[in-house]
């Protein structure tokens, strides 16, 4: 199989495909509650449910924020500085949608100062025991087979998730957390955002499907202009098929808000550009002004009682190293704003994509706030899968998805594989073979040749086991022993023997695609030293929930490429 050519059935599929019609005009038969607006209200409409007026809906432009009177009208003097305006589902119900994505907002069509109206439906639902079925960076583009390998194996996965999650009384919904396009690739490849839109109704994914942007899902063809506001220009893209960049909606004792934290820049470059990008797509990782100052007013009536759910693209912050002693990964005066404003909430949980890693940090404070950032649904942009392999992140972690279980206020959370079998949360490697295997290996010794400050695994000490714990958390137990005698248990910074043999060495000997000036990549592992190479050992990681993976690790254990093959 050649896996950089595209299925033709995959192919043929999408070229099939109308665009869709990103946002239904609704207009309901409800008349307003004042037949004339006061003055300087430039939209107003109205909310129902059933053919029924809902009472007390928030309503936004991005700026402004009001609520539906007890007829389900509302009144809104905006300036319309964002393209949309939309609402924010209250508890006990959902927007109404005609497909995959819930239609919570509309498309302004009148000029700033044109009065023009616009009504939106609900429909009830009980979300009062609730599951989230977290993806992010799906990274669609029309190569490497990313769409056959989406529908098949990976929708089969999700479709039993969420079946076995509504046997047990959860009802659910989907985030994405940005780049599930690319680009690069919307031309080249003829994947604008509008054909993802496309892909998710295509495979007819099985629950609403709430989306934020990321760095990737920006118009790299929009031409850069000085004084032009290149991150709102470049988003109209995304928000004519997904709606806007910023949002909020209430969900059972659970208030979720949606922000857009990548400021893009696409800033001219002399370099040779792919067919149709305008500039470098380089963009800033920070929170835009307006947004804190609409997320202010979206929670004044929220009580510091209840849960509050964060998602966003690029994490908020991050371990350093193999330590628990806490960085900020986003712009820092956006950490510290956002920090503040969230502060007299007891807990709170961001959820984030980007990095094409797994992470989760616990935030020192009075209340309870991690930033759960969750690797690529894509793996390593789907390299590794492209290759005939398991999916694998940049940090070796199998590429996956992260499920949040929600019963009124409890908040539980787990992270699921596509290529492993459901609840396993680590896997180990017996260095001895692992060398063993490298130190044979011909084309190991030519990617150090290009690589020569790569991780040397001959160096590593006899007996060595190292885990790859990929939902490690702080407040879990990770624990190892040998003939019943515990074994001290390291955390280090190293490369990953599973993404050395499916994605380096692959992509810098068989493809020719390396940098001279390419850093050793080291991640967030474990490892423990045997009394000798054929002893068993136990492995056991107990999870903050007391939900408990065990392996009893034989050794010699193999390390071979056939065994990373899907």
């Amino acid at each position: 199989m050649n896996p950089f050519k595209f299925t033709l059935a995959a192919l043929a599929l999408l070229a099939a495909t109308p665009l869709v019609n990103a946002q239904s005009l609704y207009k309901s038969t409800l008349p307003l509650s004042v037949k004339k607006p006061a003055k300087g209200v430039t939209v107003a409409g109205t909310v129902e449910c059933d053919g029924k007026p809902v009472a007390g809906v928030k309503v936004s432009d991005g700026y402004e924020v009001t609520k539906t009177d007890k007829k389900g009208s509302y009144y809104l003097k905006s300036k319309k500085q964002n393209p949309q305006l939309f609402i924010s589902a209250p508890v006990g119900y959902e927007a109404w949608r005609d497909d995959v994505i819930p239609q919570y907002w509309a498309d302004f069509t009148e000029a700033p100062d044109v009065f023009e109206r616009h009504d939106f439906r609900l429909k009830k639902a009980n979300y009062s025991k609730h599951a989230i079925m977290i993806l992010t960076d799906l990274h669609m583009a029309n190569q490497r087979n990313d769409f056959a390998t989406f529908s098949g194996h990976y929708m089969e996965r999700i479709r039993k998730e969420i079946k076995d999650l509504e046997a047990k009384g959860y009802n659910v919904f989907s985030f994405h957390l940005g780049d599930g396009s690319w680009d690069q690739y919307w031309y080249v490849n003829d994947f604008p955002i509008s054909r993802l839109r496309e892909t998710f109704n295509k495979v007819d994914y099985p629950t609403p499907l709430y989306n934020i942007m990321g760095n990737h899902d920006n118009n790299g063809g929009e031409v850069w202009e000085e004084n032009k506001n290149m991150d709102f220009e470049a988003a109209k893209p995304f928000m004519k098929a997904f709606g806007p960049r910023y949002y909020s909606f209430d969900a059972g004792k659970v208030h979720y808000v949606f922000l857009d934290n990548i400021v893009y820049k696409n800033e001219p470059t002399d370099k040779e550009k792919t067919e149709g990008i305008a500039g470098k797509r380089n963009f800033t990782e920070k929170i835009t002004p307006e947004q804190f100052v609409w997320l202010r007013k979206d929670l004044a009536d929220v009580s510091p009682e209840t849960p509050i759910i964060v998602a966003m693209h690029c994490p908020l912050v991050k371990y350093k190293g193999a330590t628990t002693e806490i960085e900020p990964k986003l712009n820092k005066e956006s950490v510290d704003s956002l920090m503040k404003i969230l502060a007299p909430y007891k807990e709170v949980h961001t959820v984030s994509g980007h990095t094409h890693r797994q992470a989760l940090t616990r935030i020192p404070g009075k209340n309870k706030v991690i930033d759960h950032n969750i690797c690529a649904a894509c793996g390593s942009t789907w390299w590794t899968t492209g290759f005939g392999c398991k999916s694998y992140c940049m940090d070796g972690n199998p590429g996956g998805y992260e499920i949040f279980t929600i019963d009124g206020k409890d908040i539980k959370w787990r992270h699921e594989t596509w290529d492993y079998e459901p609840g396993r949360q680590f896997i180990a490697y017996d260095m001895n073979k692992v060398k063993e295997y490298f130190n044979n290996n011909g084309e190991y010794k030519a990617y150090l040749k290009l690589y020569p400050k790569a991780s040397a695994y001959d160096k590593v000490p006899g007996n060595t086991v190292y885990i790859n714990l990929w939902a490690w958390d702080p407040e879990g137990k990770l624990k190892v022993t040998e003939n019943g005698k515990e074994l001290p248990v390291e955390m280090f910074m190293g490369e990953n023997p599973d993404f050395t043999a499916t994605s380096l060495l692959q992509r810098s000997i068989w493809m020719n695609k390396y940098s001279k000036s390419a850093k050793k990549q080291t991640f967030r592992m474990f490892k423990v030293t045997a009394s000798a190479a054929d002893t068993p050992i136990e492995i056991s990681w107990t999870d903050p929930f007391g939900v408990e993976f065990k392996e009893t690790f034989i050794r010699p254990r193999s390390f071979s490429f056939s065994d990373l093959k899907d």
